[in-house]
Order: structure tokens, then sequence, then C-alpha cells
């Protein structure tokens, strides 16, 4: 996978003049960034024991880059001209740093490989069951001479 995303920063309602539908994608810009940042902050706390990825699309699509099993890279761009804006993002970024992911080679893709696999779980599975199946009939087998001589008795 990759994504590819321009978070674009927050949209300041006041500064931005903006009216009717630039304002309703404003409002969405900023309930998604703020999502975010709650499922950065759960992932870098230490006794977070939900992380709420299901807050807004933006956190379900980029929930694998975020904490799941794929190398992930942030590009924060700042600007003097907005000391406000470029603090904030800064802030964003070191805690987007801390997240940690851990990365693996997904194994299996093979379809023989992965047949081969099954099969010998299904043979491994079979011969556990066999083993069950006498040790229930050992056990059986047991009551039954048990019963026979307290009869005997």
């Amino acid at each position: 996978k990759l994504h590819l995303v321009d978070l674009a920063g927050s949209e300041r309602l006041r500064a931005s003049n903006a009216s009717g539908q630039r304002l309703e994608e404003c409002k969405h810009i900023n309930a998604s960034l703020a999502a975010l940042g709650n499922v950065i902050a759960a992932l870098t706390s230490v006794s977070a024991r939900h992380v709420p990825y299901r807050d807004s699309k933006l956190t379900r699509l980029l929930a694998d880059s975020l904490g799941g099993n794929c190398k992930t890279t942030l590009v924060a761009c700042v600007a003097a001209a907005s000391m406000g804006e470029t603090l904030s993002t800064l802030k964003f970024a070191s805690r987007a740093r801390h997240v940690h992911n851990s990365a693996r080679v997904s194994q299996g893709l093979d379809p023989r490989t992965r047949m081969l696999s099954l099969e010998r779980q299904l043979a491994r599975l079979r011969e556990e069951l066999r083993m069950r199946e006498r040790s229930v009939v050992d056990a059986r087998r047991f009551v039954q001479a048990e019963a026979e001589l307290q009869r005997a008795e």
C-alpha cells in the first residue's frame, strides 16, 4: 500500500472567512485532524487501552500506516510567515515521531507454499484428534474395567 496524504494544516475559521460549502469543508478537515491527533496520542501513550481509528475516514484509511505493519514517513512543512501554525505543526510532528511501527514482510504469499503449510497443519491436527480419541477410548475402558471390579466385589 502507498498512501500519500496532504493534511493541509488546520483551517482557522476566523482567519479564512469561509462560508457555505467552504466552511463545511473546513469543519471536516479540522475534525479529521483532531481525530488523527487523538489516534497519535493514544499510540504514544503508555496507558491508552483503545486507539480510536474509527473516529474519522482519515484515521481508518491510515490505520495500517499509523500503528500497523507499514513503514511510515511524515513530512511537516512549515513557514516562517505563520509562527502559530508552524509551532502547531512542529508539535504534531514531534508527537507523531514517537509512533513506532514494526513493519515485517508478509510471508506465505506463494499459493503452493501456503497450501503445503495448510496440509501440514491439517495432518498435525488429525494426529492430535486421533490421540485424543484414543485417550477417550482408554478412559472409557478404564471406567468399564473399574465398574466390573466393583460388581465382582
